[in-house]
Parts: C-alpha cells; sequence; structure tokens
C-alpha cells in the first residue's frame, strides 16, 4: 500500500475527509489531487499586504480570521471576487479565494452573454469538494484562527455556499444567488445548518434570475432560522461589489459573529 501511494498514479487516491454537517458527520470521498489545485493556484489575501500571495508564504504574528470566498462560474474576476477579496483584508481577515478553474477539465458553467448556467453540471459537485478541501487546510494552517472561518461565495459561488452542509462556518455569506429553483428541488432552499448566521445579498432586478425558475430570493428560503439577514439591492445589476450597502453589511456581518 505504501509503495502505491509513492508512485505518481498511486497519488491520484481517493481521500476520505469527515466533516461536520446538520445530519451528524458526513464522510465525503474526494480525487484529493484534483481539487488540490484549486487550493494552490487560488488567491490569498493577508491583512496589511498588498499584493496576494500562496499559502506557504502567509507569515503572521498571530493566527488570523479567515473567510473563505468562492468565485462565480467563469473563474476569478478582477472586477468583483478580487475586490472582495481585497476588502475582506481589510477588514482584517485573511481572504482565501481557491480557483476552481485551475481543475484540470474544469470549464466554465454558463453562459455570460445569454447569462445562463448549467454549460458544465459536474460544476456543482466540484464546487463542494473545494468548500471541504479549503476548510480541511484552513484549519491545519499555522496563520489560520480556526475559532473563526467564515464563508462567502458569489452567483455559483453563492449558490455553492448555500448548498453547503459544512455546518463548522462562523457564518456564510450568499452573494448574487436567490437561493431559489422553482423547477429542481436539488437547488432549492438553503442546506447550511440552521445554527449558522446568514447573510443573503442580491438585486431585485437581476438578469441572470429575472423571469427565470431562479427569480426569488432567499429570505424566503430561511423559515426558522433566527440569525438570517436579506439585503435586497435596488438595481438590474448581479454583481454586488459596487454597492456600499453591501459592503457595509458584510463588514458589519463579519463583525458581529467573529469570537474574541
Amino acid at each position: 500500500m505504501t509503495a502505491k501511494l509513492n508512485s505518481k498514479a498511486g497519488r491520484r487516491v481517493l481521500f476520505a475527509m469527515v466533516l461536520c454537517a446538520s445530519a451528524g458527520m458526513v464522510l465525503a470521498q474526494v480525487d484529493e489531487e484534483n481539487v488540490k489545485k484549486s487550493w494552490d493556484e487560488g488567491t490569498f489575501y493577508v491583512p496589511g499586504k498588498m499584493f496576494s500571495t500562496s499559502p506557504q508564504k502567509i507569515a503572521v504574528d498571530k493566527p488570523l480570521p479567515v473567510v473563505i470566498y468562492l468565485h462565480g462560474c467563469s473563474g476569478i474576476t478582477p472586477d468583483q471576487d478580487l475586490r472582495w477579496g481585497q476588502f475582506i483584508r481589510d477588514q482584517g481577515f485573511i481572504a482565501v479565494l481557491p480557483d476552481s478553474m485551475a481543475r484540470p477539465g474544469r470549464r466554465a458553467n454558463c453562459n455570460p452573454k445569454l447569462k445562463t448556467g448549467g454549460t458544465f453540471p459536474q460544476a456543482y459537485a466540484m464546487r463542494q469538494e473545494e468548500i471541504a478541501y479549503a476548510l480541511a487546510q484552513v484549519k491545519k494552517a499555522p496563520w489560520a484562527d480556526a475559532r473563526n472561518v467564515f464563508l462567502m461565495g458569489h452567483s455559483e459561488g453563492g449558490q455553492s455556499v448555500a448548498r453547503t452542509p459544512i455546518g463548522d462556518f462562523r457564518g456564510v455569506i450568499i452573494s448574487g444567488w436567490t437561493c431559489t429553483h422553482a423547477t429542481n428541488a436539488d437547488f432549492d432552499g438553503i442546506r447550511v445548518p440552521i445554527q449558522v448566521p446568514i447573510l443573503a445579498m442580491a438585486f431585485d432586478h437581476d438578469a441572470w434570475r429575472e423571469g427565470k425558475p431562479t427569480q426569488g430570493s432567499c429570505a424566503n428560503k430561511f423559515g426558522e432560522r433566527k440569525s438570517a439577514r436579506q439585503v435586497t439591492l435596488s438595481g438590474t445589476d448581479h454583481g454586488t461589489y459596487d454597492q456600499r450597502e453591501a459592503r457595509e453589511a458584510v463588514a458589519q456581518f463579519l463583525k458581529q459573529n467573529i469570537l474574541p
């Protein structure tokens, strides 16, 4: 067995990760070498540092709180994802942006011109793998305060956040997604464990959702959640970063839910 694991082919093995979820301990099997690419080639921002870095080069005086941020369906974008990462950094958090598009065989899961998704359905499972893998890496990183790990995602990333059953986050932020799908129950609602605080942000008129089965609001899916807030932005946009109300809501949410 040892010889197999030490071989090049053997390194492409399935590894087991135990994740805390609402139904108890869930065992998820993932191709480690494949999902590892999203971590290794991700973008990392550290408070006090202007430029992004890699996890191996992060050096801090003490462990810092972390936000794992998931990009949208076409990869990390400079106008939304990188700016959110920098904003998170400026709030005193290490921002971890895994790059799903770095994984072998990964393609964009949308058509930006038509504003439609689902062109690469495998992406949905891959994003859940990336959440689990990133969380596992953060928890064992010497630079991370493992008590204070948050999860945020925009668009497809926001959808992925809403669908995670992992309960190990101090809070989750859903951007550009409605938690709604009238024709596919797998994407309708929120799977985040009920005790995890939620902040959801979306425009009241979004061309990616308007007149489609995904039109709606996460607020309609909160149910009995006591620590959930919806911020409805006025306009027809999709990206949330440029809205001051959205940035203020994120800053407030992180501040309110961090452990001292």
